[in-house]
């Protein structure tokens, strides 16, 4: 069968149920389907798009909010970028054993060749050795290129031979 042919099918029943209704019967009907198709057309169209202006009005100043955030923030990092770099002064000997000492270690040898650091210590504490790693870190901004760490037979010491380089912005 054809869709035509179904079609008119179906406007011939649709025509005879209707023919044989009385007139407030077809209000009834007609009543009853404009309001169907108003409750369809309510949920499926409507309804969605007043929840989601509603929802997009609520998120809306917080997104603003997020937006200058990020465009503060960015511009001080352009600023930042812009800056010139302090340059580091050269290590000494003295700055490591003072830093040594603040964190109670003892250096065994230490050897500065231009921006490398040769330091051994001898049965330190490894939480101390790390820790002073960390300042030295942030102070001199020297980060370790070579490390040899054995321990020792007591809990929590260790020997160690560190290399470390003065990392600088160029």
């Amino acid at each position: 069968m054809k869709l035509t042919d179904l079609l008119k099918e179906y406007n011939q029943s649709f025509s005879s149920f209707w023919a044989l209704r009385e007139a407030r019967e077809r209000l009834l009907l007609i009543v009853v389907f404009a309001f169907v198709s108003f409750g369809l057309i309510y949920a499926l169209l409507i309804y969605p798009a007043l929840s989601g202006r509603k929802q997009l009005s609520e998120e809306l100043p917080l997104l603003r909010q997020q937006v200058a955030l990020m465009q503060a923030l960015s511009k001080e990092a352009a600023e930042l970028g812009d800056k010139p770099q302090i340059a580091l002064a050269p290590i000494n000997k003295n700055q490591i054993e003072s830093s040594l000492s603040r964190n109670g270690l003892k250096l065994h040898d230490l050897l500065i060749t231009g921006d490398y650091l040769k330091v051994q210590l001898d049965a330190v504490s490894f939480a101390g050795m790390v820790t002073w790693l960390d300042d030295i870190q942030k102070t001199f901004r020297l980060s370790v290129v070579d490390a040899n760490i054995s321990s020792l037979n007591q809990p929590d010491n260790v020997n160690a031979a560190l290399t470390l380089r003065q990392v600088r912005n160029e």
